[in-house]
C-alpha cells in the first residue's frame, strides 16, 4: 500500500521499524534537577566604606511583578498575549515532559541566592489591577508604536493564562488570585483563554465568572491521554483524567468553549490504539467538539527529562526522534494522528507549521470564530497567518506586499520589530523552528522587490518528497 493512503496505525508500524526501541535499564534514582548555584558568602570590599559588603541577588519571595507579555512566539502565533499571576521554582503538577520547570530551576538557582525560599509566588491584586487599569483604555485604538502588549490590547487579542505556569493549582483554590483576575477581565468585557491541566475552572465560582464574561472565555484543557496509570506517572501532581473530563463537561454545559489539548503528542507513549479510541469516545460524551495538537517541543530536550523518562521505562530518544527532532517526519506522523480525531467528527487545529494548511480555522487554538464574534482581532501578521493567507489565494502567486496589505487592513503589526521577524520567515530565514516553508503545499515560485513569491498547491506535500528521496516510498 502507498504511504499516501496509509492511516496512522500503518505509519506507526513503519516508524517502529525505522527507529527500534532502545533496550536500556532504568536508573535507580532517576535524575534530579540540576542546580548550578551561586557562590555562598560572597563578599566584596567597598572602597567608600572600607568594609566588606555581602553580595547577594535576591528574588522577591512575596510575589511577582511581571505578569503580562507578548510571547517570543509572536512571529508565528496569532494569540501571543500571555498573562500569568503565579510563579515558582517548580509547578505543583510536576509533569515529566515539561521543560519550563527545568529552565526555571536552572535560571533561578544560577542567578539568585534565595531560590529555595520562594515556593509558589503570586501577583498581588493591587499590582495587576493597577497595570490592567493602564491597559484597558487602549482597547479599540489603532495599532501604533512598538509596545507589543499595548498593541495586543488595542486589538482585543484574548489574554491567555497558564502559558508560563499553571494558574489553577491547589493553592489557587485557597487564595483565589487567578479568580480575582478572571473577575476583573469579565467586568472589563475582555476575552480570556485558559491553558490548564486543572479541574478548578470547572468549579464554582470559576465557572460562573467564565461563563458570564460578555467578551467570552475559552478553556484549553490539556488531556494528553485517557490512560490513568500513564497520567499518574507522567503528570504525577495533576488531577486525574476523570476529574478533568468532568470539569470539561461542566464548562461545556455552562456555555464556555472547551478545547481538548494533546500537547505534547509523543509517539509510542500516548498514542496506543485502545487509549485513543477510548479518549475520543470520552471527550465526545463530554460535549467537546474542538481540539488542538502539537508535537513534542524541540526545546524540551534535556538530560534531566530524558533520564526521568528512562526511569519509568520509556524510550525518550526514540520518542524525541519521531515526535520532534526530525521536524518534517514528526509533522507528517502528527498529521496522520490528528486525522483519527477528524474522522470522529472533531474540529482539529494545530500550531505545527507543516499541518497548518489542514486547519479549518485561521487561529490555530480552535477559538477564532468564538472570540471573533465578540470583536476580538488577532495577530495575523505572523507565520501561521501568512500560511493561511497564501492558502486562501487558491494557487495564485502571493507576494509579501499583498500579505502586508492584508495584515494592515485586518489588524496591523504588533511592532516593526515583529514585522522584520515575520519578513525573515517569509523569505526562509530567521528562527529555524518557524519558517513558513515547513507548511505542506507551499511552493516558492520566484521573487520580486518585496521578497519571495509563494503559491499554494493543493495536494503537494514536501514531507512525502523527503520520504521518496530517502528511499522510503
Amino acid at each position: 500500500m502507498s504511504i499516501i493512503n496509509m492511516d496512522y496505525w500503518e505509519l506507526r508500524k513503519i516508524a517502529s521499524q525505522l527507529v527500534p526501541r532502545e533496550m536500556r535499564l532504568p536508573g535507580l534514582d532517576g535524575y534530579k534537577m540540576k542546580e548550578k548555584g551561586r557562590k555562598s558568602n560572597y563578599q566584596q570590599f567597598n572602597l567608600a566604606t572600607q568594609e566588606m559588603d555581602r553580595m547577594e541577588r535576591l528574588l522577591d519571595v512575596g510575589g511577582i511583578s511581571s505578569f503580562a507579555e507578548v510571547s517570543l512566539r509572536a512571529q508565528s502565533c496569532p494569540m501571543p498575549l500571555n498573562i500569568d499571576v503565579w510563579d515558582g521554582l517548580q509547578c505543583p503538577y510536576k509533569c515529566q515532559y515539561c521543560f519550563a520547570d527545568y529552565f526555571r530551576h536552572s535560571l533561578y538557582t544560577s542567578f539568585f541566592d534565595n531560590s529555595k525560599e520562594i515556593g509558589l509566588r503570586s501577583c498581588s491584586e493591587e499590582f495587576y489591577k493597577k497595570e490592567l487599569d493602564k491597559l484597558m483604555p487602549h482597547v479599540g485604538e489603532s495599532v501604533s508604536g512598538e509596545n507589543t502588549v499595548i498593541n495586543a490590547v488595542r486589538l482585543k487579542i484574548p489574554m491567555r493564562l497558564g502559558i508560563r505556569f499553571e494558574d489553577f493549582h491547589p493553592k489557587e483554590r485557597k487564595t483565589g488570585v487567578s479568580l480575582g483576575l478572571l473577575k476583573y477581565l469579565a467586568a472589563a468585557h475582555y476575552p480570556i483563554m485558559i491553558n490548564t491541566k486543572s479541574d478548578l475552572p470547572g468549579m464554582e465560582p470559576y465557572i460562573d465568572v467564565l461563563s458570564s464574561n460578555p467578551a467570552r472565555s475559552a478553556v484549553h484543557i490539556t488531556l494528553i491521554s485517557s490512560d490513568e496509570e500513564f497520567l499518574k506517572s507522567i503528570e504525577p501532581g495533576a488531577p486525574s483524567f476523570e476529574r478533568r473530563i468532568a470539569a470539561a463537561k461542566s464548562l461545556v454545559d455552562a456555555g464556555v468553549r472547551v478545547v481538548a489539548r494533546i500537547e505534547p503528542w509523543m509517539m509510542f507513549l500516548n498514542d496506543s490504539r485502545d487509549s485513543v479510541e477510548e479518549y475520543i469516545g470520552r471527550i465526545l460524551e463530554a460535549g467537546i467538539q474542538y481540539m488542538t495538537f502539537d508535537s513534542y517541543s524541540y526545546s524540551a530536550y534535556s538530560k534531566g527529562i530524558a533520564e526521568n523518562f528512562y526511569q519509568r521505562g520509556w524510550d525518550f530518544e526514540r520518542m524525541f526522534a519521531l515526535s520532534s527532532d526530525s521536524q518534517w517526519l514528526s509533522s507528517l506522523f502528527l498529521g496522520a494522528f490528528m486525522d483519527l480525531f477528524r474522522k470522529a467528527g472533531l474540529l482539529v487545529n494545530t500550531f505545527d507549521q507543516g499541518n497548518v494548511p489542514d486547519n479549518p480555522d485561521v487561529i490555530c487554538c480552535s477559538v477564532g470564530d468564538w472570540f471573533g464574534e465578540t470583536g476580538s482581532r488577532f495577530n495575523l501578521g505572523c507565520g501561521v497567518g501568512a500560511i493561511k493567507f497564501i492558502q486562501s489565494k487558491k494557487g495564485q502567486p502571493v507576494t509579501w506586499t499583498e500579505f502586508e496589505n492584508y495584515v494592515l487592513k485586518e489588524a496591523g503589526w504588533l511592532s516593526q520589530q515583529l514585522r522584520k521577524e515575520v519578513y525573515m520567515l517569509w523569505n526562509g530565514a530567521g528562527d529555524a523552528a518557524w519558517p513558513i516553508y515547513w507548511a505542506k503545499g507551499l511552493e516558492a515560485i520566484g521573487s520580486d522587490v518585496s521578497g519571495t513569491i509563494w503559491r499554494y498547491n493543493e495536494g503537494d506535500d514536501f514531507r512525502l518528497q523527503m520520504l521518496r528521496e530517502g528511499g522510503l516510498l
